[in-house]
């Protein structure tokens, strides 16, 4: 899910010293909410049917505008553009690539598509983003450590408390994993009370990482604990000639083989 299959063509543009009426009218006649505002051929602003309902008609669009608009490239993840969004509290972003405006991508755009793979209950994004990622990273021949993570005595706890209680602990444990993960981190909720983190961290801040995921944590006067599976890209001879889907396999019977050892 890159950029690219979310934008929209062909970005349109307008010169800086356009009446604020004309580019109404242009943007009416295009049926579209923003033009890109060039200056002698170089991008200097963006202007939005927003900005146009704030401004005098007779000014012009290098008053309206916002200037030096942010920018993404068509190859980067749809998530990433969102959290720039997010970030900078705005709903459009220009696509540029080698300098070049080739299309303007929208939060609602995105939104609509990305809600489908979030998880309903932990906010957490599902399994297909998890895919995306990986798959991403191998075919760029990038290593990064796969940690599967399955949490120890669930089926307990929704035996003892009810499935409701246990949706509760998954709400806090996901809480948990955004608060010791960072940007340098991808995670999911893979399944049930399956998680999945891909790190892209150095050997000594994943090995935090992974300390961290393996304390147990007291939730509701529960301690709940997680069996890790870790796959270290780094330390696997044939790492890109694996698929993702043999890479969670390996990790998985890692977390399986742990929990049982636990159990023992």
């Amino acid at each position: 899910m890159k950029v690219a299959e979310f934008m929209s063509s062909p970005v349109y543009t307008v010169s800086s010293e356009r009446g604020v009426q004309f580019v109404s009218d242009m943007m009416n006649e295009l049926k579209i909410g923003s033009l890109v505002v060039t200056d002698h051929g170089s991008i200097v602003g963006i202007i939005t049917s927003r900005d146009i309902r704030s401004s005098h008609p007779n000014r012009i669009a290098a008053d309206a505008m916002t200037p030096n608009p942010i920018s993404i490239s068509p190859d980067r993840f749809a998530w990433d553009a969102l959290e720039v969004m997010e970030q900078h509290c705005i709903e459009r972003l220009l696509v540029t690539h080698e300098e070049q405006a080739i299309g303007i991508v929208t939060r609602v755009a995105l939104q609509g598509k990305l809600n489908q793979i979030v998880d309903p209950l932990t906010g957490l994004y599902r399994a297909p983003y998890i895919q995306h990622i990986g798959e991403h990273f191998l075919n760029r021949r990038q290593h990064f450590r796969l940690l599967f993570i399955d949490l120890n005595n669930f089926g307990e706890i929704n035996k003892f408390h009810g499935h409701p209680v246990g949706d509760d602990f998954l709400v806090e444990f996901s809480n948990r994993l955004r608060t010791i993960t960072n940007e340098q981190d991808y995670v999911c909720r893979y399944a049930g009370d399956e998680f999945i983190v891909i790190t892209c961290r150095n050997e000594n801040d994943a090995k935090k990482l992974e300390a961290a995921l393996s304390q147990p944590v007291v939730i509701q006067n529960v301690t709940l604990s997680a069996s890790v599976g870790i796959i270290n890209g780094y330390l696997v001879p044939d790492f890109f000639s694996l698929s993702f889907r043999e890479l969670i396999s390996r990790a998985s019977l890692l977390s399986t083989s742990l929990k049982q050892k636990s159990l023992a």
